[in-house]
């Protein structure tokens, strides 16, 4: 899986977590109660992790091998600050709210990023939108406004035929423009 996929909800699982823990539940109770659901890949991994424990391996080691498979440094952080807790019983509710606030914080300059990187999207789609459907369309028309010319030397109109294959064709070139900056944007998004 990608490190996206690990990030999108490990803010939720970190404040549930941190909710558990501080009202008493253990490390092993918290992680049963992720593995029910709704946190995306740390619910699969929580799972995963219960059933291997039932078949008689170590909470410790089954952390360590989430934290050999994990591409986020956030989720190898949270898994390492398990496995700490396990080996050493160290004060995990504390880290777990400082790991939750540094997450919140990268989560909102992830999501500023976006925000302003699709700033002028709107209104050049509205311009490629509107004006080249416009402008073409009028020089689509070219030949019938302007067919009274037709005699005077040094103008020439195009057949009406060609000025709708160019119609056609910068619609079509239009629309592919403005599909490419959608696509743009997609991809652009931080997966928060």
């Amino acid at each position: 899986m990608s490190a996206v996929e690990e990030e999108r909800d490990l803010i939720y699982a970190l404040r549930a977590l941190q909710v558990l823990m501080g009202s008493g539940v253990g490390l092993e109770g918290a992680i049963h109660h992720i593995a029910q659901g709704g946190y995306g890949r740390f619910t699969d991994d929580c799972s995963d992790m219960i059933s291997n424990m039932e078949r008689g391996r170590m909470l410790e080691e089954e952390l360590q091998r989430l934290i050999r498979s994990a591409k986020s440094d956030a989720y190898r952080r949270l898994l390492n600050s398990m496995r700490t807790n396990v080996t050493s019983n160290t004060d995990l509710l504390a880290s777990l709210d400082q790991q939750a606030e540094r997450e919140e914080e990268a989560r909102s300059d992830k999501l500023k990023q976006y925000v302003e990187s699709l700033q002028g999207l709107p209104e050049t789609a509205l311009s490629i939108g509107f004006l080249v459907p416009l402008i073409l369309g009028i020089g689509a028309m070219a030949p019938f406004l302007m067919g009274d010319l037709q005699g005077v030397p040094g103008v020439t109109i195009p057949p009406a035929d060609t000025m709708l294959n160019m119609f056609r064709g910068g619609m079509v070139l239009s629309l592919a423009v403005m599909g490419m900056m959608v696509w743009s944007a997609r991809n652009k998004d931080p997966g928060v």
